[in-house]
């Protein structure tokens, strides 16, 4: 009996910084290379290209850009057609490049970038799309022909492959794309949880919430809650973790922090590589987006054994069952600040939490799962 031989796919990465997206790829990388052969090219040199290196992934840096804007620039329209063009250059010379390599399938990590999905046009292979965040909700951000231009590239799409129902919905369902899609929820975990030491809430406790410093992340609600904790007699610390992605942003957190007082109560840790040194020091985690696609950092949190308090939408709300393996709070002031106190204050409701949390964790985000998911999509598709 003839052996088919490993798919080589060309997967493409939208920047090349560890945060979620490239995180999520790089433990599907490392999960399947028994099953797959892997290229991958970033736009730009970083910490994933380094990862790459050293667990030996082939890679190329080839420049391309985004397809996406936040701020247009005078005139958006020449700016727009400007980097298309550049684009169509780059993926003549890829395609080019596929074909040489005998390439399988194309795969793109995000839906901020259709090199991809061009890439697929001129080379005729077949193309898997990740489609992992909302896009204009989450980061404000849009495309630069507009939605329909998402639109005309994820119909040609062999699959879209959303992290979470909500990313389904949204993204592909009631936008009018009719390419096959289906949901595999990103892997984080192996199929055995660390033991975990018990923990005593610190005095005061310290909760504590991951993300580039954006307002799509929800810092500043975070801050507030906190706020109404301590004017209420109840201090609580707060982490806050991640780079500064928005300067004006920043800057309103630390005026609202110094004018309330709050500098002994908040702290600003920065990027992070040492995930489990971050959700050691935590009491309670907080997600307070109200567009997350579907919740890595939740996911850590739970594996890690921290109570999680997460705003009560799209994937958070996949994740999160309240009262179950977590609390959610509502778009009411004193919603988030309730229900931090009601786990600080309730040992038995924590241990409840954390402990339904992990399992949950355990049957739905294991990495072998993610992996079994994605290459039997891969199967489908060859």
């Amino acid at each position: 009996m003839r052996i088919s031989p490993k798919p080589k796919i060309l997967s493409f990465s939208h920047y090349g910084t560890l945060y979620g997206a490239n995180r999520s790829l790089l433990t599907l990388l490392k999960a399947s290379r028994e099953q797959i052969d892997w290229w991958v090219i970033c736009r730009e040199d970083g910490d994933f290209v380094k990862e790459l290196a050293k667990n030996g992934i082939e890679y190329d840096v080839i420049p391309f850009t985004n397809d996406i804007h936040k701020v247009p620039r005078f005139p958006q329209w020449f700016h727009s057609v400007k980097r298309f063009a550049f684009n169509i250059a780059a993926a003549l010379y890829i395609a080019a490049l596929v074909v040489r390599k005998k390439v399988t399938l194309i795969h793109t990590n995000s839906s901020v970038i259709f090199i991809g999905a061009m890439v697929s046009f001129f080379s005729g292979r077949k193309h898997l799309w990740h489609i992992r965040e909302f896009v204009y909700e989450d980061y404000a951000l849009k495309y630069n022909f507009g939605k329909s231009s998402f639109r005309f590239w994820a119909n040609k799409a062999a699959r879209l492959i959303c992290i979470s129902k909500s990313i389904a919905e949204r993204r592909v369902i009631e936008t009018g794309v009719t390419a096959p899609h289906v949901v595999i929820c990103n892997g984080l975990v192996e199929e055995v949880l660390p033991d975990l030491s018990p923990r005593t809430p610190a005095e005061p406790p310290v909760a504590g919430i991951v993300g580039i410093i954006d307002p799509a992340k929800g810092q500043m609600t975070a801050i507030k809650a906190i706020h109404q904790l301590i004017r209420k007699g109840r201090p609580v610390k707060l982490n806050v973790i991640g780079e500064i992605g928005d300067p004006d942003y920043h800057a309103e957190i630390l005026h609202y922090i110094e004018s309330n007082g709050m500098t002994d109560y908040v702290k600003f840790i920065g990027f992070t590589k040492d995930i489990e040194s971050i959700y050691r020091q935590m009491d309670v985690l907080l997600m307070c987006s109200p567009n997350e696609a579907l919740g890595r950092v939740t996911i850590e949190g739970m594996m890690h054994g921290v109570p999680v308090v997460a705003f009560d939408s799209a994937g958070s709300s996949e994740i999160v069952e309240h009262e179950r393996t977590g609390l959610l709070f509502t778009t009411d002031d004193g919603s988030l600040p309730l229900q931090i106190e009601r786990l600080l204050n309730d040992p038995s409701l924590r241990a409840t939490l954390t402990g339904q949390a992990r399992e949950h964790v355990l049957q739905n985000f294991t990495i072998t799962k993610y992996r079994d998911n994605f290459v039997r999509e891969v199967e489908s598709c060859r």
